[in-house]
């Protein structure tokens, strides 16, 4: 019995791991906003003013690395990091932000952000 206990306890650290659930090499690049949505609706921001740029680290299967975010006149540089379908930002000298991964495509980024109790999307397009 306790040799079941243990196999079913290694299963369920590897049916738990943080991979990716997407091909993290799909979040390279460019991306630019074209909606964004609060409660399912036209928030009225201007989403074109939203740009993220998304580097890869140097090594091999990394599911990590640099990123720059512009929202008009803000800016932030970092690094983010990718588990499961969340994204963990880290802007130099602040503390680390998460956003869920809704959907990514060789094409289209749409994030999911909670701003104080709200549901937010921000749909982006790669710029090519």
């Amino acid at each position: 019995m306790r040799f079941l206990g243990v196999i079913c306890t290694i299963s369920l650290f590897f049916a738990c791991k943080s991979e990716p659930t997407f091909n993290p090499e799909l979040i390279v690049g460019t991306w630019n906003g074209v909606d964004w949505r609060v409660q399912g609706k036209s928030s009225g921001r201007d989403a074109a003013a939203v740009s993220f740029v998304f580097a890869p680290y140097t090594g091999q299967g990394s599911v990590e690395g640099a990123y720059i975010a512009v929202y008009g006149d803000q800016k932030e540089k970092g690094l983010y990091k990718l588990k499961g379908n969340k994204l963990y930002t880290t802007a130099e000298d602040k503390i680390e932000k998460v956003v869920r991964i809704i959907h990514i495509s060789a094409d289209t980024l749409v994030l999911g952000m909670n701003r104080m109790g709200q549901d937010e999307e921000l749909v982006l397009v790669e710029r090519h």
